[in-house]
């Protein structure tokens, strides 16, 4: 995933924090796992997130989900927290569906691309982190 990317480029600059909130479409609830929408999505998207996940409903389950989340999508590097079963993470940064903040040190947010799925673009959220840390030149291709 390409978050996981600008972590590894940018992680001796920036701090990054990745919060697990409410599962969105838990299989036993909301579930977009067999919609063709989400076959489509995932296909060319090539997200890997997971489909099947139940609703958690005690935090040492929704730990356990988060986890797996930090694996699969993160390889287990970037820093991953969890939401209190209050949601109150969730709550205050509208974070249905994904989203992406970047906060500068003062607590103002520099970048919000709005709703989610399709505003999660970390694509877009590297030229802001490029800028704010005065970085003007695009970043070398080392392959």
């Amino acid at each position: 995933m390409r978050l996981k990317e600008l972590y590894d480029t940018y992680r001796d600059q920036v701090e990054f924090v990745v919060v697990y909130v409410k599962e969105a479409h838990a299989s036993d609830r909301w579930w977009l796992g067999r919609s063709r929408t989400q076959r489509v999505f995932h296909r060319f998207s090539g997200n890997p997130a997971r489909v099947d996940v139940v609703e958690p409903v005690t935090l040492a389950q929704r730990r356990r989900v988060a986890a797996s989340c930090q694996a699969g999508l993160f390889d287990g590097v970037v820093p991953l927290y969890v939401d209190a079963m209050d949601n109150e993470v969730a709550t205050l940064y509208t974070a249905r569906p994904t989203r992406i903040y970047f906060i500068d040190v003062e607590g103002r947010v520099i970048y919000n691309p709005g709703i989610g799925p399709f505003g999660f673009s970390p694509d877009h959220l590297e030229p802001v982190m490029r800028e704010y840390l005065g970085l003007s030149r695009e970043p070398e291709n080392l392959s």
